[in-house]
C-alpha cells in the first residue's frame, strides 16, 4: 500500500497573515493592591491622600471587587486586600512608568505593603479596564 499523494500527505495552503496596526495605548492610571490588615477603608482612603502626585489622585478603593470608598457602606464586609485605583489628574493626557514608580515609592516608604499592580490603559481612547462596582 502507498500513500504517495494522499490528502493526508498534502499541507494545506497557510493564510497569509497580515497584522493589524497597533491600537493607540495610553496609561492614564493604576490599580494598586495592598495588604493591610485592622484598617477601614476610609483610614486607608485618608493616608493614600497625603501621598497623591501631582500627577495621579486616589479614586476609589474597593474591597473583593466591592467599591468602599468613597461613598461605600460601612457593614461591607472586607478583608485584607484593598484594591486602590490612582487616576490621572484633570488636564493631563497621559502617564509614564515614572510617575507610577514615583506612587509606588511613596507608598512603599509608608510602610504600606504593595502585593501587586496594573497599570490602567485606553485603546484608541476606550478604556481597556473595568470601572469597578458602584461605579
Amino acid at each position: 500500500m502507498t500513500y504517495k499523494n494522499s490528502a493526508l500527505q498534502q499541507k494545506p495552503a497557510t493564510p497569509d497573515y497580515e497584522a493589524k496596526a497597533p491600537a493607540e495605548k495610553i496609561i492614564v492610571g493604576v490599580d494598586v493592591f495592598l495588604h493591610k490588615h485592622q484598617l477601614s477603608a476610609s483610614m486607608l482612603a485618608e493616608r493614600l491622600k497625603l501621598l497623591e502626585t501631582a500627577e495621579l489622585e486616589l479614586e476609589m478603593i474597593t474591597n473583593r471587587g466591592v467599591k468602599v470608598w468613597p461613598d461605600g457602606f460601612p457593614e461591607t464586609f472586607c478583608t485584607d486586600q484593598w484594591r486602590c485605583r490612582f487616576m490621572l489628574k484633570a488636564g493631563l493626557t497621559q502617564l509614564g512608568y515614572g510617575d507610577i514608580i514615583r506612587l509606588l515609592s511613596l507608598i512603599s516608604a509608608n510602610n504600606l505593603d504593595v502585593i501587586k499592580t496594573e497599570n490602567l490603559c485606553t485603546f484608541h481612547g476606550e478604556p481597556g479596564f473595568m470601572l469597578g462596582q458602584g461605579l
